[in-house]
């Protein structure tokens, strides 16, 4: 049984691999003896990425650019198509947890919302991945794409959740992971037989680092209130995700394509 569930070898993209869930999937991976092929804002000169090349140098290939730049991923895009024959599997990954988005800053807030804040949150959230899966899909055969969406693909953030604090969470996230949702199913429809295409949506998974735009300190009362609404009575960790994403990938999932699994210690199931 342990064969239907091998990566080794395997051609893997990843959009997004060094934040808090990306770089947990770049490292699964890699373990799991993939060639991960990353683009993402990180530089390949950061300490993340030469720590990961010194132990799998042969196995990772990273490309450094704006995402938002559309010319120059374009070029690498092309570049990597050119490089490599055939993929195996996509990771979509990447969304900008930034002002940009609206995320904790008051111009996110429904009543200061602007459209150039939603077209952001539309670009990053669900335009790069369509983009991805249009580039990369035809390349591939028997492939799988993973879309990382979220509970707020089907659910939505309650008001009371952020009651006495600055946090909150920005229309334009519910908005682009319920799209990116419904753009798995579209695309499962139209790339198949040859390629599955499935969502994870993580629950409540804090984030915990104290360097990044989207941190939350873990005696925030926000994450006290989610942590009453899970039915697991804990919260998840990135390293909660890499079974869905390594089963999704591999031939265990082989007969299931347009499906999302809720990755959320049961924090959807209940009112």
């Amino acid at each position: 049984m342990g064969d239907i569930f091998s990566l080794k070898d395997r051609k893997i993209i990843i959009m997004g691999g060094s934040g808090f869930f990306g770089s947990t999937f770049t490292n699964a991976l890699l373990d799991s003896g993939c060639v991960v092929i990353v683009i993402d804002k990180l530089s390949e000169h950061s300490d993340f990425v030469i720590s990961l090349k010194q132990k799998y140098s042969d196995r990772l290939d990273w490309y450094s650019v704006d995402l938002y730049d559309e010319s120059e991923v374009k070029k690498i895009h092309e570049h990597i198509k050119n490089k490599y024959d055939s993929f195996n599997g996509l990771v979509n990954n990447a969304f900008d947890f930034s002002k940009k988005t609206g995320f904790n800053d008051p111009s996110g807030r429904l009543e200061n919302i602007t459209y150039d804040k939603l077209k952001a949150s539309f670009d990053s959230g669900v335009y790069w991945s369509i983009r991805a899966t249009k580039d990369f899909g035809h390349n591939m055969e028997d492939g799988s794409i993973v879309n990382i969406c979220s509970m707020y693909s089907t659910i939505v953030p309650a008001p009371h959740l952020y009651e006495g604090t600055d946090k909150f969470n920005p229309p334009g996230y519910s908005m682009a992971k319920g799209a990116l949702l419904q753009f798995t199913r579209y695309s499962a429809s139209f790339l198949g037989p040859k390629v599955r295409v499935n969502a994870i949506s993580p629950g409540a998974f804090p984030n915990l680092k104290k360097d990044t735009y989207n941190s939350i300190d873990e005696k925030d009362p926000v994450l006290q209130k989610l942590f009453t609404k899970t039915i697991l009575k804990k919260l998840g960790q990135p390293n909660d995700l890499v079974g869905s994403l390594i089963f999704l990938l591999s031939d265990s999932s082989s007969y299931i394509t347009g499906q999302n699994i809720q990755v959320d210690g049961g924090i959807t199931v209940t009112i």
